[in-house]
């Protein structure tokens, strides 16, 4: 087990729960420069996937990561506890896998009810809202960039900068207001 885990950037997790609020911010719609992502990285195509991990081992290389190595999440914080899929977790573990992070969720969002769907707001199996970036941290977290860089981003973020450092493809320039 490990408290940090590959980004999947802001590829959808529908969370089959009725409740998916972040849902809007993996379409095309939002304009943001990147296709509809298949739900839960569930794809071997390496350009469906949006960051740098996916559910389903698609190989993404460093050629895939054209918005440049400063500007793409790799590795972030996680607390395993508020995440379903942790418990059995493995790099490399298929559905325990640690790749089943999405920018879509704010940082820091609380999960704790371990209810499959009890309160959809802060159910741990609500992966619409679990499957986020968390720390112990007040304020933000720590994540590595594809270039080796660590840093702390604050959890007030813009949606729009967090997707786009999510993102290792969207052809867009990230704010520096993080």
């Amino acid at each position: 087990m490990s408290s940090y885990a590959g980004s999947m950037g802001p590829q959808c997790a529908d969370g089959g729960c009725g409740y998916n609020p972040n849902q809007y911010l993996c379409l095309k719609t939002v304009g943001y420069g990147y296709d509809n992502s298949p739900d839960h990285g569930n794809s071997f195509n390496n350009s469906d996937i949006r960051g740098l991990f996916n559910r389903l081992g698609a190989t993404i290389n460093m050629a895939g990561v054209t918005d440049g190595t400063s500007n793409t999440i790799m590795i972030g914080e996680v607390l395993p506890e508020q995440h379903d899929h942790f418990s059995n977790g493995s790099w490399s573990n298929f559905n325990g896998g640690m790749a089943h992070v999405s920018t879509i969720t704010g940082i820091n969002y609380q999960t704790k009810d371990r209810n499959r769907c009890g309160d959809a707001k802060i159910s741990t199996g609500n992966w619409n809202v679990s499957w986020g970036f968390k720390s112990n941290h007040s304020g933000g977290a720590n994540f590595v960039f594809v270039d080796g860089s660590v840093k702390m981003i604050n959890q007030s973020i813009s949606a729009r900068t967090y997707q786009l450092l999510g993102c290792r493809n969207d052809g867009q320039v990230p704010a520096s207001d993080y």
